[in-house]
Parts: structure tokens; C-alpha cells; sequence
């Protein structure tokens, strides 16, 4: 972001590696990046705080929109809400992914409205496309979920004028993509992207069994149960919540769009299951068991949110960056003894040096995954973080000369063996090593006489 800002262009190869420096790089992001660094310039880590929570705010009261057409009792949308915060907080993290949920959001609101009220509603959807392709590739489930909705419209018993004004703004849609600096060849990329298996934590499956993401496995209960009763399997947005909650249990890091896709149904559910609990069990539930219930669940609403302000509430709405977690006491230690060069990192970490050391040091991965790196650079990065067999290409093929491992991957343990490399430092996250080339030979020999400055307590706030 800041580069696009201070240079007015957007980077087209993937400059901030030695692995991959000549490889194209796809920035689906490009302008949620431009949003992020003018935030972060004008308001520093609080504003990117308020930011996000701006945002978050967005989605519930859009949610809250789209809520009012399928239920009338405010209650039970607020113990909706309240159960929709658990399954989208994963998700509001100051990442573009917040603004895909937005988007995801309003699309989902225009059609639910289109269909109440007038198709034309639809072709509001074509200027979001347009804006929301440039702020992240999740706008690949707004298309999906318009096709789903066009798909049912036109199978059904609607006048011809309503089955072309849905299919032609389907069609907008689809030419909107191209509405973004790549122009069709970003659109190949993310059809080409979009089922790729990636060994990141957050696109590791969800298991069947055991109290991991309890909340979510309910909502697919309460929707499967919702379809058995009510016959819900009719609708077009059944059926799209059936798709998102396929992609969540393939991929963890969808449940806030399964979220989104399924409130409608959720609170449907909901008011199903108080109006089943009435029938069967009369006053008692009038009078004790919906208001505890009810508050029971507001309750945890408000812990949550009264836990998350009071965190940041501490750090004065400053972004952390924990020593912890992150290995800001290693980069330190290479600004302070100016160790540079081309810096073999683990995946998660790659983005964090670029912006401390860039560019007078490059990484071997980042985040940025496929959109800026090539499959086989992927591959040798893992291979080099779980010490396969094939670890050393890493080094050999792409010449790394610095690397700083997390105290507990694999390739820590092997390069204290290997006699190519020297360890000359470690903390609680990170060791540090350095190669045996002629480019690096003064630092060894400040190592050998032990004239290596250590660093000192590093701030906890970002930029760290």
C-alpha cells in the first residue's frame, strides 16, 4: 500500500523476493492495501483498529437489514447477532478479507430485496463488483452467490420481463470483473486459484468430531434442521449456505461467508425452535426458560465484546505486536549489526520483514502466496520449513545467505548441524544463522571475536 501510494503505480513483479524476483505478481489487494496504508499514515495502528471496527459494525447492520424481512421479533435478530459475532469474529482481523465481508453482505441484502421487491435492485450489485474486485478476490463468492440466486429465477414461475433483467445484471456482473488493473487475466487467476490446496492453518479442514468451532457445527445442525421442517431446501439461499458451509469444512478460514450466507436461515431456525418449545411446553417456557435463554446468550454478546474492548482498551487501540509470536527481537538484531542479504523465512513471517528490512534485504515467501510466488518456490519453502529431504534447494537453488527459522520448525535443528551454516543467534521465536559466503564473512568475523550487538526490548506496538 504504501509503495502504490508514494509511487502512483502498482508493482508488477514480485520485487520484494530473491526467489521468485521476475515472477508477475497478481495484487487482487491492491486497494484495500492504498486503504490500509493511508489509514495507518494518518491515524497509526488506532486507526487501523477503528477501521476494522467500522467495518465489523457494517456487516452486523446489514445483517440486521437483511434480518428484518425474514423475522419480526427484534429479540430473536438480536440473539441472532449474537451467535453471527461468534462465527464472523475469526474473520475481522485488519486484513482485506473484512472488506469481502461487506460486499459479501450488501449482495446478499440486495438480492434477498430484489426478490421482495423490484429486480432493478439488482444492478446496484454492478458498480460493488466493480469496487470490490480491487479490494480483495472474494469477490468470487458474490458472483457465485448472484449465479445461485439468477440460477433459481430463471427455473422459475416469474414473468419473462423478471428472468431477463436477473439475467442480464448476472451478466454486468460478470463484465464488471474486468474492472481492475489486470483487466481478464486477474479473473483466470482466481478461477485458477480458487480450489488450490494450501498448507496454511487457516485453509486446514474443519474436523467432524470435537468442540472445535462448536458454534459453526450448530448452525449446521440448526440448518439442516430448518430444511427437514420447513421444507427451507426450496430457496436459493439454502442452497447457498450449503455451499459456503462445504468451503468451511474444507477451508476454516470461510465460516464468517457460511455466516453471512446462513443468517437468514439461522434466525428463521431460531424463531422455529421458540415457537416448537411454546407448543410443547406452554408457560413454563414463556415465563422462565425464553428469558433465560435470552440472556444467557446476550450475555455472552456482551462478555465478548466488553473482553475485546477491554484488550484493547489496554493497549490504548494500538495494534500488538507480540515478541511472542512475531520475531521482532531477530530483526533488531540484523538492523543493529546491518546483517543483509537474501533472508530465508518462514511463510508467516516473510510479510513482517518485508517491512522492516525492505529493500535492503529480500525474503524467499510471504503471505502473498500464489499471487506473487510460483508453485515450485512454494513447495521449496515448505520443504525447507519441515526438513524434508529436499531442504537444502532452498539454499542451493536460490542462493538464501540469512536465515531465521521459528525455534521450533524442523530446519532448526538441522542447520545447527549442517557445517554450511553458523548459528549466531537465538531468542524465545527465532535463531538467526548465516551462511558461508564471501558477502557475510565480516559478520562471522564479529561473531567469531564476539562483537555482535545484541538487541535491546523491542516496542510491542506495530510496527514493532
Amino acid at each position: 500500500g504504501r509503495e502504490i501510494s508514494v509511487s502512483g503505480t502498482i508493482p508488477a513483479r514480485n520485487t520484494y523476493s530473491f526467489t521468485a524476483p521476475e515472477h508477475p505478481w497478481v495484487n487482487h489487494e491492491w486497494l484495500a492495501e492504498v486503504i490500509f496504508w493511508e489509514t495507518y499514515s494518518g491515524l497509526g495502528s488506532s486507526g487501523l483498529i477503528l477501521l476494522k471496527t467500522l467495518v465489523a459494525a457494517g456487516v452486523l447492520w446489514v445483517l440486521d437489514l437483511t434480518l428484518k424481512h425474514f423475522v419480526l421479533s427484534s429479540v430473536t435478530r438480536l440473539v441472532a447477532q449474537v451467535w453471527l459475532m461468534v462465527l464472523l469474529s475469526p474473520g475481522f482481523n485488519v486484513r482485506p478479507q473484512i472488506f469481502t465481508l461487506l460486499s459479501f453482505a450488501v449482495v446478499l441484502f440486495l438480492l434477498h430485496r430484489s426478490e421482495a421487491t423490484n429486480e432493478k435492485l439488482l444492478f446496484q450489485i454492478i458498480p460493488l463488483t466493480a469496487l470490490w474486485v480491487n479490494l480483495h478476490g472474494g469477490v468470487v463468492a458474490g458472483l457465485g452467490a448472484q449465479a445461485m440466486f439468477t440460477g433459481f429465477k430463471l427455473v422459475a414461475r416469474d414473468e419473462r420481463r423478471a428472468k431477463i433483467q436477473v439475467a442480464v445484471s448476472l451478466l454486468l456482473s460478470l463484465m464488471a470483473l474486468s474492472f481492475n488493473p489486470y483487466g481478464l487475466r486477474l479473473v483466470t487467476f482466481l478461477a485458477n486459484d480458487l480450489f488450490l490446496d494450501r498448507a496454511i492453518s487457516e485453509w486446514r479442514p474443519i474436523p467432524l468430531l470435537g468442540a472445535s468451532f462448536l458454534g459453526f457445527k450448530l448452525a449446521v445442525l440448526c440448518l439442516a434442521g430448518l430444511s427437514w421442517r420447513t421444507q427451507a431446501w426450496q430457496r436459493w439461499d439454502f442452497w447457498l449456505a450449503v455451499v459456503a458451509g462445504v468451503f468451511a469444512f474444507r477451508h476454516q478460514r470461510h465460516t464468517p461467508l457460511f455466516a453471512i450466507a446462513a443468517a437468514p436461515l439461522l434466525a428463521q431456525g431460531l424463531e422455529h425452535i421458540w415457537r416448537l418449545a411454546r407448543q410443547r411446553f406452554g408457560e413454563v417456557v414463556r415465563g422462565r426458560a425464553w428469558p433465560c435463554f435470552v440472556g444467557g446468550l446476550l450475555f455472552a454478546g456482551v462478555y465478548q465484546l466488553y473482553a475485546i474492548g477491554r484488550i484493547h482498551w489496554e493497549h490504548r487501540f494500538r495494534i500488538v505486536v507480540s515478541p511472542f509470536e512475531y520475531p521482532t527481537q531477530a530483526v533488531q538484531f540484523l538492523q543493529r549489526n546491518g546483517i543483509r542479504g537474501n533472508l530465508a523465512v518462514p511463510f508467516d513471517w516473510g510479510e513482517y520483514f518485508i517491512w522492516k528490512l525492505y529493500p535492503e534485504s529480500r525474503v524467499s515467501i510471504d503471505g502473498r502466496y500464489t499471487t506473487a510466488y510460483p508453485m515450485k518456490v512454494i513447495q521449496d519453502t515448505w520443504a525447507w520449513m519441515e526438513g524434508q529431504r529436499s531442504w537444502k534447494s532452498l539454499a542451493e537453488r536460490y542462493a538464501a545467505e540469512v536465515a531465521i527459522t521459528n525455534r521450533w520448525h524442523p530446519v532448526t535443528a538441522l542447520l545447527r548441524r549442517d557445517p554450511e551454516w553458523v548459528y549466531i543467534y537465538s531468542d524465545p521465536v527465532a535463531f538467526v544463522f548465516v551462511r558461508k559466503v564471501a558477502a557475510l564473512q565480516p559478520v562471522l568475523e564479529k561473531f567469531q571475536s564476539k562483537s555482535l550487538v545484541a538487541p535491546s526490548a523491542p516496542p510491542i506496538y506495530f510496527p514493532g
